[in-house]
């Protein structure tokens, strides 16, 4: 008899980083699909969880509620398919009977385990389909590439029913990196010394705990780069103060808003617990009289490198202060250095960011003006083309869309409809109620349409609704009657042949009627 489970909603902490979805109508079609891999024969199972695999981005809570229920199998129970294929299962406290730091042979060989075939060829036995169906939503929410889905991985890596799967979770956290990072940083920086151990060894087998590698590795991704700025962010993570400064004059508006609202939060807010202190080892094995700091506080850290900025940039002198390095044991190190504003430093600093891209906008916008002017259209589109890709919202709109407009003339002139359809939708789109507006976007629907015809395809309907926009557009109400046209004859052929027909039925009716 085929098994219901109920699914209850998962709490915790490790869940709070995300964005929760609502539940859609794919929730029931995964929900049908885990309890056909929990209790069907291999080759359901297998289809099964090749649809779940599938459907996972749409459906990452159902997943993390179906990992979260109460289980009805015992735990003992659920083990046994475990320990019969070896796998590695810690105990109740999450502690592991083999060292987790392993050999890399081992570790390579740990990360080719496969529990589901494994699982799947083993004989039933009770607790057999829940282990099983438990992995296939492992391994359908690592697969979502979501990164509120790996906080759920994690989570269930300590939940009571499920702490028999955490190398497992473990294994598929690295396998869905770059998305499980920023869930990761969060977890390490827990008070939870357990969960904290087990998130930086999660990150120290991707190479990924140093925050400049954790920010390279989700560089092709703007809004991974932004989560894993913002777990800096929740976290204060003291290391991540360098490489948040590295962005927060980014190219990307996201990332630059994401890092500066990161740097914030180091730099206001109630002061951060300050580092442990000892006295520091002299030359000879003597000790400094005081206790000096083992390490700068991520305050500190923010001080020294708004300090390094700002004598960069504008070749003053404000001495960086490092305590942990200064042996002495007399207050001679303070005369030099001036205490700052913080808040007053970075905002000077942002300021002189924003005019330097201010200025460079209008430099590239007045390259673009002249290659325009010297009728290079299309060197002028690639131009702007980049510089919207780095400032959207910049000014100029209007004339960038004058020359976008012109590009898209040049274009349809080449009988290039497809390119010119693109280059009258920016011209639209940067000066929708500029002078061309309607122009440009009646002019994308018009060529667009003959894009579509030259694939073979029905270009009526954008016809139609450049006349909408342009009443008097000839070529548009060309083109709409010539779509028309080409469509009657098969029309006009298939009457014809109705009408014939019905005439041959007739004529014989009547000849019937004739002879009788």
């Amino acid at each position: 008899m085929r098994k219901a489970f109920a699914i209850t909603v998962l709490v915790g902490s490790a869940i709070a980083f995300g964005d929760p979805k609502a539940p859609g109508p794919d929730d029931a079609t995964a929900t049908a699909l885990l309890t056909t891999i929990a209790t069907g024969d291999a080759a359901a199972r297998k289809a099964a969880y090749d649809e779940l695999t599938k459907l996972a981005p749409k459906v990452v809570e159902t997943l993390g509620a179906f990992l979260a229920r109460k289980h009805t199998v015992e735990l003992a129970d659920r083990r046994k398919p475990l320990e019969a294929i070896k796998a590695q299962v810690p105990d109740k406290n999450g502690r592991f009977t083999l060292p987790e730091r392993k050999s890399a042979k081992e570790e390579k060989s740990d990360d080719d385990l496969d529990w589901f075939a494994q699982l799947s060829a083993l004989p039933a036995s009770p607790g057999l389909g829940d282990v099983i169906a438990d992995d296939a939503a492992i391994r359908a929410l690592a697969a979502s590439n979501d990164t509120h889905a790996a906080a759920l991985l994690f989570a269930t890596a300590f939940g009571d029913d499920t702490i028999i799967y955490r190398d497992e979770l473990g294994r598929y956290l690295r396998k869905m990196e770059p998305y499980s990072i920023p869930a990761l940083i969060i977890e390490s920086q827990d008070k939870n010394s357990d969960k904290k151990r087990y998130a930086t060894y999660q990150l120290e087998r991707l190479d990924r705990q140093e925050p400049q590698k954790a920010l390279a590795a989700a560089a092709a991704d703007e809004a991974l780069t932004v989560a894993v700025l913002q777990a800096f962010e929740t976290t204060h993570y003291r290391e991540a103060v360098h490489a948040t400064w590295t962005k927060v004059n980014a190219d990307s508006i996201r990332v630059r808003a994401a890092a500066r609202a990161t740097w914030t939060a180091y730099i206001t807010g109630p002061a951060p617990p300050p580092a442990p202190k000892k006295k520091l080892s002299l030359p000879g094995g003597k000790l400094t009289k005081k206790e000096k700091p083992l390490w700068l506080t991520y305050r500190e850290l923010a001080d020294n490198e708004l300090r390094k900025a700002n004598n960069e940039i504008f070749h003053e002198d404000l001495a960086l202060e490092d305590p942990t390095l200064d042996d002495r044991d007399d207050e001679r190190r303070h005369s030099k250095t001036v205490k700052v504003d913080l808040e007053v430093l970075t905002k000077k600093l942002f300021g002189y960011y924003d005019e330097q891209r201010i200025k460079q906008v209008a430099d590239a916008w007045a390259a673009a003006k002249a290659l325009a002017d010297k009728h290079d259209l299309a060197g002028a589109a690639t131009a702007i083309d980049r510089l919207l890709a780095q400032n959207p919202e910049g000014p100029e709109h209007a004339g960038m869309a004058m020359v976008y407009f012109n590009y898209g003339k040049q274009l349809e002139q080449q009988a290039k409809w497809a390119d010119a359809a693109g280059a009258y939708s920016k011209a639209a789109g940067l000066d929708p109620k500029g002078a061309h507006g309607d122009d440009a976007l009646a002019a994308h629907h018009y060529t667009l349409g003959k894009a579509l015809e030259a694939a073979g395809k029905d270009g009526g309907p954008d016809y139609r609704r450049a006349i909408a926009l342009r009443p008097n557009y000839a070529p548009a109400q060309s083109a709409a009657a010539h779509a028309e046209a080409a469509g009657q004859p098969r029309w006009m052929l298939y009457a014809a042949g109705g009408a014939v027909l019905i005439a041959l039925g007739l004529f014989a009716a009547g000849m019937v009627k004739r002879r009788a």
